[in-house]
């Protein structure tokens, strides 16, 4: 019996269709947030951000009833997994363990204030990566909690112009 054969034998997850108004809703909302984020992502010459932010913006446009896609969540997990990468980078600097670091930090600190969003871990390990762009603590502000703002803003109004219930819970 082959792998393959195996593999299409597994129980698989009932999944419902996905309505045509549904896609262009989240389509529409990913073009617009993740379109500014990575406009800003390369003006700010960060890249990488696109990492964290295309991430959330699956959960906030696609899965946006979840927990994790809740407005605390995105906000509060950015901030906590910024905070932690710039200050282990403060810290320690750059290296493997700085990283490992920094993300485990995010996490707990997340899982602890009930705001677990896991993109904010990706925000941590960019962080460190960066060295936070040089620009010290200023870098949670802008550009992680500008960049999330504004992918929860696009999310908030789409949504509602679809007829879609978010935010299931603001805080």
């Amino acid at each position: 019996m082959s792998l393959l054969s195996k593999i299409s034998e597994l129980p698989r997850a009932p999944q419902p269709p996905v309505a045509w108004k549904v896609l262009w809703i989240t389509s529409l909302g990913t073009v617009i947030g993740v379109g500014i984020t990575a406009f800003l992502a390369f003006a700010w010459k960060c890249p990488l951000l696109l990492g964290p932010f295309g991430a959330t913006a699956v959960l906030v446009y696609g899965a946006y009833k979840a927990p994790l896609a809740q407005p605390r969540n995105v906000l509060l997990g950015h901030f906590l997994g910024a905070l932690m990468g710039v200050a282990v980078y403060d810290f320690f600097g750059l290296s493997w363990w700085s990283l490992t670091l920094g993300v485990v930090l995010a996490i707990i600190f997340m899982a602890v204030t009930y705001s677990v969003h896991p993109p904010a871990g990706a925000t941590a390990y960019v962080a460190i990566q960066t060295g936070g762009l040089g620009m010290d603590y200023w870098y949670i502000l802008n550009p992680v909690l500008l960049g999330a703002f504004i992918l929860l803003l696009v999310a908030i109004i789409i949504n509602r112009m679809g007829k879609r219930d978010y935010p299931v819970a603001w805080w």
